[in-house]
């Protein structure tokens, strides 16, 4: 019975974050040979002339800095739902304006859709970074609970332990086969990356033991590594071209 509660407030906590979540709909946008330069002063202007103002879709550009995709790009419009998907129209000026001036310079990989779960993320005032430090996650049908559980725990630890740099979780809600999940940490370069993974991840593990017992953010880890399909997980390093997007980002 005991254990039949912590799944279903495992659910619960799953679903409500997801209610009126804010959604990422992502592109990999692959430059064509000889057309770098083109491509990030087309995409810049756009961005400048078309989603940089209050009521516009907003739009963020990521250089993927490692794995088969490195220096392509993944192209996200963030929304605050996932009804904002029915405003887009293929003939509208912004639209237009895309297909004459950008397209010519890339072609088009894989798109999927990304929700944001709110109640395990977890964004600190004044948190800052362009790097993104992102493991994609892919679990069994199985070990939905195991994962979930560290998931929540970690974001409570971090918390508690007052971890300075930001972590979103989303969980892929189209494009996908299987569960996938990326866990995104949130860093001031590659040296920042060093320093939050030094004291303050130390900060944050010894808080989560003291939360949860004795060892048992290693307990725990091993069980989501059992909980893992084959494949199921990689690590990617991406950076935000600020001049590519709308403005700041969570």
């Amino acid at each position: 019975m005991k254990k039949m509660k912590k799944i279903i407030l495992l659910i619960a906590i799953f679903i409500t974050s997801t209610i009126s979540a804010q959604v990422g709909q992502a592109r990999i946008l692959k430059v064509k040979d000889g057309q770098m330069d083109n491509f990030i002063s087309s995409v810049s202007k756009k961005t400048k002339m078309f989603n940089d103002s209050d009521g516009s879709d907003k739009y963020f550009t990521f250089r993927i800095l490692s794995g088969p995709n490195t220096n392509d790009f993944i192209r996200v419009r963030w929304m605050e739902s996932i009804g904002e998907l029915d405003n887009y129209n293929p003939d509208s000026k912004e639209q237009k304006y895309w297909q004459k001036n950008v397209m010519p310079y890339y072609t088009e990989g894989t798109a999927r859709v990304w929700t944001r779960n709110n109640n395990l993320s977890y964004v600190p005032e004044n948190a800052s970074g362009n790097l993104r430090r992102v493991i994609y996650y892919n679990y069994k049908d199985s070990g939905q609970q195991d994962f979930w559980r560290f998931r929540q725990r970690v974001r409570k630890a971090m918390e508690a332990s007052g971890y300075g740099s930001a972590m979103n979780v989303l969980w892929c809600s189209s494009g996908c086969s299987g569960n996938w999940v990326q866990v995104r940490f949130h860093h001031d370069g590659y040296s920042g990356q060093s320093n939050d993974y030094g004291e303050p991840l130390q900060n944050m593990i010894q808080k989560y033991d003291e939360m949860y017992g004795e060892d048992a953010y290693e307990q725990d880890g091993n069980s989501v590594d059992e909980s893992l399909t084959e494949e199921g997980r990689r690590i990617r390093h991406l950076m935000l071209v600020p001049e590519m997007s709308s403005g700041s980002w969570d």
